[in-house]
């Protein structure tokens, strides 16, 4: 029997296997944004290094 923390755990690790097989399926269509221009939008609190 599984626990549910593994049950969890695994579902959350299918859920980032098919948004960066999405992500790969975008960027061979040429679709996305560029990261030069997400970095270069206004100031985000993820870039920030004094967090």
């Amino acid at each position: 029997m599984v626990g549910i923390e593994t049950c969890e755990r695994s579902q959350h690790e299918m859920e980032l296997l098919r948004l960066l097989a999405q992500g790969e399926r975008e960027i061979a269509a040429g679709h996305g944004i560029d990261l030069d221009a997400v970095m270069a939008d206004e100031p985000h609190d993820l870039w920030q290094k004094d967090r």
